[in-house]
């Protein structure tokens, strides 16, 4: 599967968790310059531990970087409703951006205004919340380790949101 994760937040949750090494045996990933740089670190037992997660994991190859341009992320905001720039960050837009451009990726993602997102271009179908990924490679997790924004249903609570949010015109 090409996996497109769009935030940092969760490349973070996944270094946390030890799980982002064997995500990128089984997947080819790809994130957007912008959620690449704000890797910085993760924290591990209540640890800040420093990441040069571009040195690591981009220009090691194990990675994929891709980059929107400005008329995309342009397009993506004339796409979403007003008031919708203030609650997405331009991680986000980028990584929507290049979702919408790059029709075989996969959307992965716990930001609920980047799911939210999803259904005003036309991308509602290409998503996959994170536990169903994790799922679907065998890397089932423990209720305890698994954050409320990782699972199924918070995907499908915020996508759903989103699908209402387009028919009535929000």
């Amino acid at each position: 599967m090409k996996l497109w994760i769009i935030d940092a937040d969760l490349i973070i949750d996944f270094l946390a968790l030890e799980i982002l090494d064997k995500l990128v045996q089984q997947h080819s990933i790809f994130l957007a310059t912008s959620v690449i740089n704000e890797v910085k670190y993760y924290r591990k037992d209540g640890i800040k531990i420093p990441i040069n997660f571009r040195e690591i994991y981009i220009d090691s190859g194990l990675i994929k970087e891709l980059e929107a341009t400005q008329n995309e992320i342009k397009d993506v905001l004339e796409d979403l409703p007003s008031g919708f720039e203030d609650s997405i960050h331009i991680g986000e837009l980028e990584s929507l951006a290049i979702l919408k451009r790059e029709k075989d990726l996969t959307f992965c993602s716990c930001d609920h205004s980047a799911i939210r997102a999803l259904p005003f271009i036309d991308c509602s179908d290409r998503g996959i919340s994170p536990e169903k990924l994790l799922s679907s490679c065998g890397l089932c997790l423990s209720p305890s380790k698994l954050k409320d924004r990782h699972t199924e249903d918070y995907f499908q609570n915020n996508l759903r949101t989103g699908q209402e949010q387009k028919i009535y015109n929000f």
